[in-house]
């Protein structure tokens, strides 16, 4: 599967293609080119363009990893893309987008809070976003599949 036409200019960036659902395109990202993945967004299809829906953060203990999924919807044609990296999971850290896209601020502090995921540049992270404070007093992530609540 490739890149589809209206988001080429992410090829470079794609190192792998497959389909979740019939409307839903994954296109996996390294860490590293998230940001660039959505400045390129911007300067393609502009503010307006594609919004950022949710981020979806899943543990993987087996893979010793963490993904992430930023669901994306283009406008006016309501394509839904799914840009997916992983993170090692003793060590989950990405550099954060919500200062190009502030909609991407309740989807980081949410997979900070419940899963432990370090998005670095974001001012806002802190615990007790959606975790109660006899929860993250024990340091706990309730989304890791090994927590022990």
């Amino acid at each position: 599967m490739e890149v589809p036409e209206k988001i080429k200019f992410l090829s470079d960036l794609v190192k792998k293609v497959h389909s979740l659902k019939p409307n839903r395109i994954v296109l996996e990202i390294d860490k590293e080119s998230i940001r660039k993945a959505f400045e390129l967004l911007l300067e393609n299809l502009g503010d307006t363009g594609f919004y950022l829906a949710v981020i979806v953060g899943t543990d993987h203990p087996d893979k010793n990893k963490i993904s992430l999924d930023y669901y994306v919807i283009t406008h006016p044609d309501k394509e839904v893309y799914v840009l997916r990296t992983w993170l090692p999971r003793d060590n989950p850290r990405i550099p954060s987008v919500v200062d190009i896209l502030p909609a991407a601020l309740s989807g980081e502090c949410e997979t900070y809070d419940l899963l432990g995921v370090v998005f670095e540049g974001n001012p806002h992270l802190k615990r007790g976003f959606f975790v109660s404070p006899d929860i993250y007093e024990k340091g706990v992530y309730p989304l890791r599949k090994d927590a022990k609540v």
